[in-house]
């Protein structure tokens, strides 16, 4: 088992949401921040930054893809928006204060989140994404505004009530213009310039027939579609997991014929890291490889899809054990040839695996960082497009304490939900 290494150069807290008495310490390192300015300008702040967080916890965060913007889902059923300030690198001010841009509210949960692909501050009309709303139409909406652009709806044919999609993608592939989303047994295309009530432009069941005894009479997989990806080598191949814990494959961007379905439960990484329902789906760059990240999973699932259905290996020591969605994300290293995995876990650290298709069997984090001292859960990790910076959000559903003599105590639990911005160091100067 390899020793998990502890840092020798800590990351910087490059902004957060915490007040400032409570930030972390960042230690002078501005030569690293110098060396990492890869030109991220994001486009000055301004409207309501009024930062109040009356909320327990967020339940994730997501990067536009221009890496100006961190769009927030949490627990009060309000999407927020954090503008990241143009000096974002500059030690002299670290760290920033961050402070939301805009607020969107729901009167629902919000199931499913997606930026627009080519999403630029610099551009306004672009600066969009999508929501999924239970009980409600998906809403197309501006990140600098709270209002909603257009609405497409999903409605059962039969009962005329509103399907909620549990995932959502909206990817560079197809231009733009269509989107996908999964609903129970269903993966649906949407049309971008068709809003209203004309619904998606393709319906794709994963199931022959939802009547049959035997799931789909045998043939597909039937559960909530609760995650997606497409594969990044242009091959069109959609990855779509469900709650029932499995997996299918699908050509022609998911509008194609099944490719193959497996089930990735009776495994022998089942036996190791446990699991109770897909939750993330991640190509490998290469995309040779799927990543399966699962609901009360202590790991991650890696599996070989130039064979269908093979496990290589799994990634544990992540400490998952919880219904919560714990976001995980990839990136590519210089190189190009290799790539990492990072992933927050229930204990408050954040963690890091590298060249994880590389090993096959168990393998154990080769770096670890406790993101906060309160032990709240690391519900996302997600990084930069650079690949240097990571944004963490912190914090869980939690009960007041109350002391059994009747003293007062209810404070003892208070929710801390925190949104931080990392930059971070590159072991044995991987990425140099």
């Amino acid at each position: 088992m390899p020793e998990v290494r502890q840092l020798g150069t800590e990351p910087v807290c490059l902004a957060s949401t915490r007040s400032q008495d409570t930030q972390p310490r960042c230690q002078d390192q501005a030569s690293s921040v110098r060396r990492l300015d890869r030109g991220i300008k994001p486009a000055d702040t301004r409207g309501d930054v009024s930062a109040a967080t009356d909320f327990t916890h967020f339940k994730s965060v997501k990067w536009s893809p221009d890496g100006t913007t961190l769009l927030t889902d949490s627990s009060d059923h309000n999407i927020r928006t954090y503008i990241l300030p143009p000096d974002l690198l500059d030690e002299e001010s670290l760290p920033h204060k961050l402070s939301h841009y805009s607020i969107l509210s729901s009167g629902e949960p919000t199931y499913a989140t997606a930026f627009y692909p080519f999403f630029s501050l610099q551009e306004p009309s672009s600066a969009i994404f999508l929501s999924s709303v239970r009980d409600h139409p998906i809403r197309l909406t501006s990140a600098l505004a709270p209002m909603s652009l257009a609405t497409y709806s999903l409605v059962n044919p039969m009962t005329e009530a509103f399907i909620t999609p549990h995932s959502m993608i909206y990817p560079p592939s197809l231009g733009g213009t269509h989107f996908l989303t999964g609903s129970d047994s269903m993966i649906c295309l949407f049309d971008v310039s068709r809003p209203g009530n004309e619904g998606p432009v393709s319906w794709m069941p994963t199931i022959p027939s939802k009547r049959k005894q035997l799931v789909g009479g045998g043939i597909g997989m039937k559960g909530i579609i609760s995650a997606m990806a497409l594969n990044p080598d242009q091959g069109g191949i959609l990855a779509a997991g469900t709650f029932s814990r499995n997996v299918g494959l699908y050509d022609s961007n998911g509008s194609g014929q099944s490719l193959g379905t497996f089930n990735v439960s009776r495994t022998e990484a089942d036996r190791h890291i446990g699991g109770g329902g897909v939750t993330q789906l991640l190509w490998s760059p290469c995309g040779r490889y799927l990543y399966i990240a699962e609901r009360k999973s202590d790991g991650v699932l890696v599996y070989d899809i130039r064979v269908t259905g093979q496990l290589l290996g799994w990634l544990q020591g992540r400490r998952a054990f919880t219904n919560q969605r714990m976001e995980i994300d990839l990136v590519s290293t210089a190189q190009g040839s290799s790539h990492e995995i990072w992933a927050g876990g229930t204990d408050g650290f954040m963690r890091l695996w590298q060249d994880p298709a590389y090993t096959a069997g168990g393998q154990d984090p080769g770096w670890e960082w406790r993101v906060n001292l309160s032990n709240d859960s690391v519900s996302s990790t997600v990084m930069h497009p650079t690949g240097d910076i990571a944004a963490t959000t912190s914090g869980q559903k939690c009960l007041k304490d109350h002391a059994i003599d009747g003293s007062d105590e209810s404070n003892r639990n208070e929710p801390n939900p925190l949104l931080d911005v990392w930059l971070l160091p590159r072991l044995n100067g991987a990425q140099d």
